[in-house]
């Protein structure tokens, strides 16, 4: 929340400049202390996770850290978690076969910036240009793997565009806008993955439908929100 804060704040400063201005604004201690303490705020519910003993199929999202973020003050990331307990398998841009299904996992978050929600000089396009070329070129690679396959379930953390994507948190700069990511609604409208299961907005959960696929929100963790969903063998839904 504190860097969300700053964030919102500094919007178009941070835009430009980069994580360098959390730093300058909390000072460089208090701000590894706040990724310190984030990073750590993975373990317990990734442990209770684990402890069912049953196979945890993860994906990251714009709040999770991996070995690269937090390798400069001495900590293992997400990817360093998943290692030390077999049970949680972490698809970046991959899927696995469990049972009669295919779990499809697409790894990472998209920001404001390549989203084309906020405004760019041209040096900033050229990036954006090329984030979304291997964005679109990462979800192509994965659909192409999966095309055909019957009862896939799609994993992804950010919502579609258009689907449970409206902002309406009024300090946002954001607020009112649609958020959601466009290649997302893209593939699905394309593929049909039989269910897509997405968090990132906190204002929402429930389901909705693009096509043939139940696009299910979790709703935000942190308020005690989850999904819980029941299927059988063809993934008809009997219970969320």
């Amino acid at each position: 929340k504190i860097l969300r804060d700053i964030e919102f704040k500094y919007w178009d400063l941070i835009k430009k400049k980069g994580e360098k201005i959390y730093k300058q604004v909390l000072g460089e201690k208090k701000y590894f202390d706040i990724i310190k303490k984030t990073n750590e705020s993975m373990y317990p519910p990734l442990r209770f996770l684990e402890s069912f003993k049953k196979p945890v199929f993860l994906v990251y999202g714009n709040s999770d850290f991996l070995n690269k973020n937090v390798r400069k003050i001495g900590m293992g990331g997400l990817e360093s978690m998943c290692r030390e307990n077999e049970n949680l398998i972490l698809l970046k841009t991959n899927y696995k076969k469990f049972d009669n299904l295919t779990i499809a996992g697409f790894s990472g978050y998209r920001g404001a910036m390549s989203k084309g929600l906020t405004k760019t000089d041209k040096k900033q396009k050229e990036k954006i240009k090329k984030i979304n070329s291997e964005w679109e070129n990462r979800l192509n690679r994965l659909f192409q793997r999966i095309q055909g396959r019957e009862n896939v379930i799609f994993l992804a953390h950010d919502v579609p565009r258009g689907y449970f994507d409206k902002v309406n948190y009024k300090k946002s700069p954001l607020h009112n806008k649609n958020v959601g990511d466009e290649y997302f609604t893209k593939y699905i409208r394309r593929y049909q993955p039989s269910l897509f299961i997405c968090g990132h907005m906190h204002e929402y959960q429930g389901i909705k439908k693009l096509g043939k696929t139940k696009i299910i929100t979790t709703g935000s963790a942190a308020e005690g929100k989850a999904a819980i969903i029941d299927i059988n063998k063809e993934i008809k839904i009997r219970f969320i």
